[in-house]
């Protein structure tokens, strides 16, 4: 009887039904669920936990409740929430109701009238933000869990004067729900104010070392970051010589300075030193938030386009890195390192969803998204079940457009492999270089032989001297996949063939070595001596020369679009301007080759003899002809011919289209074609108003770019937006400057990506192979974009480390 009352006596509330979690029955059944997890049933994943092992989510629709989580940690959680403010998505058309609400939606501009709303993208209804944290729980009368648990989605009763919902829902009395919720948000967002603080009364040289202190900390964790340092040392013992960087870096700061000498290390309270690896990680972790903050407000209400890839660690852990570009206010285009996240598997289905989870955390929509830059795998580039499928349906204006510099990479090594002479050249080249570089023994006496090589042409006048030039180098390997690799290789080549044939032959003669070595050695020298290495060698060097230029521009960040196939069209023009004219020079340039390195020269006029395809003896073929049209003419050919497969104008509509944007060429400028290009590839960014609007700026715009002498000077398109915001055109072409910005936002390559897990392999390396994924995470978005970094005083990062946490050392006067 005693349990039947105590059951009966607390009545249970029924919520509504909920994606977050098990109905009312289910929970009975099942285990509860801890705020570590999410529903298996949801296709995205929630926000990684910032510091701890509490996970959040910022969609408001898909959040756990306050009083879901365990009392010890609801502070935590509500300072998360507070540090991040509500979550209010920007999107230009936002969805209809339901029902009665099917022609009403929910309008951007109600942010601003009231702060404290939050709009939820998946279940398309309004919250408040200070009830959720603040709320106790629902009181089972109509209505009272509407902008917690189940959302508002009534927008008929929101411009409807004094009913206006959400003026009932804040209450006309201070003591209602909302204004009581609101009074305990303030209260925790102020420090100052808490009860321990108050009954403290902590004096102004407490705080003032105690912020010293911070500081101090806070610059030795920021300058060892900006350089890929380690944080902690292996031993930070007292009896320790090497504490680690961070220590060392505290000693080196308090020895320049008495004031933070006197209160810092054995000078610090035991409770508050800030030198822990706890605090280490949370002062990495404020400055990474605020590095991502900045980047959203970069963006602002810009589309944008995202640049993804994957790499393992030294860890063997796959790690995705995003990359968001886009144009800032200024017209300078900006790829920005936005975060990494580690997945479980390249599936394009998880790599969706972890991508949509750190858009919506940073506040970002995928209906922004207006380009996808990838590399050529399966996982990326299907089309039907590929992550730029997948993105397309959530977005249809979010275009694909494979890396050129992979294309471009790709292109280049298949042409190469084709010709049966260059193939069998890059061969020979790469197994004489194993075996010159093979050992250090082998690599001094490359080293040796190229200083007697540089001294004895500098006494014949053949070398220039000055300061940088006729330094000694090594032989390079080529990498298969990486056309830049192959270029170096073969330069090196040909600045140090006398120093590896003089190598060569030395291992040649020295009888200490096996039989393998020495012939390897005689090998090698049998082929790079002969004049069909040689005239290859010189050919791919000339080839590469070219298209070098190309590898190394589409690797910039500045590159825009319409630039890029500018530079891939004069590639192929240099290209076809080799094949017709470059023969005699470079048979001269072969010949004074041999001639300096005592090669045989064949006789050009002989008749060439075909081992392999045999001919009949009333073919006069010469070995002019052989070298001229079965080498020289063929592999360029190949080469033109892959540039022409891959980038070919069929395949990119939208590029084409693009094409005729630049002003500055009367003859592609085509207002006919620019209509069609926004009527085609942009119709969710102009309205039929707008679009009218373009086609009357467009005449204007074009006579004052060809005679603004600014305008004029403007290299590129991206350029040419730059110098529209110096001038304040802008504001005189408005729909110009959308599409502009469109166009330009379209990404080039990855090579940013590139360049991030470069970076990690700097920071995660074998003896930091233990790093935690949100630790490597903060030090990179901290590295990469140091650019925003440095821009935060420590002041700021000091307030953002105050609010996020309980403090025992006050860093806040109180205020009188």
């Amino acid at each position: 009887m005693k349990r039947k009352t105590l059951e009966s006596f607390f009545k249970k509330v029924e919520r509504g039904s909920s994606s977050r979690g098990p109905s009312q029955e289910q929970a009975t059944e099942q285990e509860p669920l801890m705020p570590t997890e999410m529903p298996t049933q949801e296709p995205q994943q929630p926000c990684q936990p910032r510091n701890g092992s509490v996970t959040y989510e910022r969609d408001p629709g898909k959040r756990l409740q306050i009083d879901e989580y365990p009392p010890n940690q609801r502070d935590e959680v509500r300072r998360f929430y507070i540090s991040e403010g509500p979550f209010q998505p920007y999107m230009d058309n936002y969805p209809y109701g339901e029902g009665a609400n099917r022609h009403r939606r929910f309008h951007h501009k109600w942010f601003k009238m009231f702060p404290w709303l939050e709009f939820s993208p998946t279940t398309e209804r309004g919250y408040c933000f200070p009830c959720f944290l603040f709320s106790t729980k629902p009181r089972g009368k109509c209505g009272s869990d509407t902008f917690t648990v189940k959302g508002f989605q009534n927008w008929k009763k929101v411009n409807d004067g004094k009913e206006c919902a959400f003026l009932k829902h804040m209450g006309h009395d201070t003591n209602s729900a909302h204004n009581f919720a609101v009074r305990h948000y303030d209260n925790l967002k102020n420090t100052l104010g808490h009860i321990e603080n108050v009954i403290a009364k902590r004096n102004e040289k407490e705080v003032v070392d105690a912020r010293l202190r911070l500081k101090t900390s806070i610059d030795a964790v920021r300058w060892l970051t900006f350089q890929a340092c380690s944080l902690r040392g292996h031993d930070e013992s007292p009896e320790s010589i090497n504490q680690g960087n961070f220590l060392q870096m505290v000693k080196i700061l308090a020895s320049y300075n008495k004031g933070v000498k006197e209160v810092v290390l054995e000078n610090a309270p035991r409770n508050a030193k800030y030198t822990s690896a706890t605090v280490q990680k949370e002062i990495l972790n404020t400055f990474s938030r605020k590095v991502q903050k900045a980047i959203r407000e970069e963006i602002g209400d810009s589309k944008f386009c995202i640049l993804v890839d994957e790499s393992r660690d030294i860890s063997k852990k796959e790690q995705m890195a995003i990359v968001v570009r886009f144009v800032d206010k200024d017209g300078f285009i900006r790829e920005r390192f936005l975060d990494l996240v580690h997945v479980k598997d390249t599936a394009a289905l998880t790599l969706k969803n972890s991508i949509c989870t750190v858009l919506l955390d940073n506040n970002l929509s995928v209906q922004d998204i207006r380009g996808q830059g990838y590399d050529g795998a399966s996982n990326m580039r299907g089309e039907w079940n590929g992550l730029q499928a997948l993105i397309l349906r959530e977005c249809p204006y979010a275009y694909y457009v494979h890396c050129m510099a992979h294309r471009l990479q790709l292109a280049l090594v298949a042409a190469s492999r084709e010709v049966a002479d260059v193939h069998n050249f890059i061969q020979e080249a790469i197994f004489a270089i194993n075996v010159v570089s093979s050992s250090s023994k082998r690599n001094d006496e490359l080293l040796d032989a190229q200083a007697e090589e540089i001294a004895r042409e500098i006494d014949l006048g053949e070398l220039d001297t000055g300061r940088g030039a006729n330094q000694l180098g090594t032989l390079q390997r080529p990498v298969d996949t990486r056309w830049s690799s192959h270029y170096k290789s073969i330069r090196s080549l040909a600045r140090m063939f006398g120093a590896t044939i003089s190598v060569l032959q030395s291992l040649a003669k020295d009888r200490s070595l096996s039989y393998h070595a020495r012939g390897d050695a005689s090998g090698s020298i049998k082929k790079l001596c002969s004049f069909d290495f040689v005239f290859v060698m010189h050919l791919m060097k000339a080839i590469m020369q070219i298209t070098h230029v190309l590898c190394r521009a589409l690797q910039e960040k500045a590159l825009d679009i319409l630039n890029a196939l500018h530079l891939i069209s004069m590639t192929k023009e240099l290209l076809q301007k080799l094949r017709d004219d470059g023969w005699e020079p470079l048979l001269e340039e072969v010949n004074s080759f041999c001639h300096k390195h005592r090669i045989e020269l064949p006789d050009m006029s002989r008749r060439y003899v075909d081992f392999i395809n045999s001919r009949n003896k009333h073919d006069n073929t010469t070995i002019e002809h052989h070298y001229r049209f079965d080498i020289f003419t063929t592999a360029i050919d190949q080469q033109l011919q892959e540039l022409n497969d891959r980038f070919s104008e069929q395949s990119m509509d939208l590029l084409t289209f693009a094409a005729v944007l630049d002003p500055r060429d009367c003859k592609s400028f085509s207002i006919e074609k620019i209509c069609t290009l926004v009527g085609r590839f942009y119709p969710a960014d102009f309205t039929d108003q707008e679009k009218a609007q373009l086609e009357c700026q467009l005449p204007y715009y074009q006579l004052d770019v060809c005679n603004h002498p600014d305008l004029q000077k403007s290299s590129s398109l991206a350029d040419l937006i730059h110098q529209l915001v110096v001038t304040n055109k802008f504001t005189f072409y408005p729909m110009v400057d959308r599409l502009l910005r469109l166009i330009v936002t379209l990404p080039v390559s990855t090579a940013t990506t590139e360049r991030a897990f470069s970076a990690m392999n700097l920071i995660k390396t074998g003896l930091r192979s233990r790093m935690g994924d949100d630790y490597l995470r903060d030090y990179m978005i901290v590295y990469i974009e140091k650019e925003i970094a440095m821009k935060f005083t420590s002041d700021e990062i000091i307030d953002l480390y105050d609010l996020l946490g309980r403090r025992r050392a006050k860093l806040k006067l109180i205020e009188s």
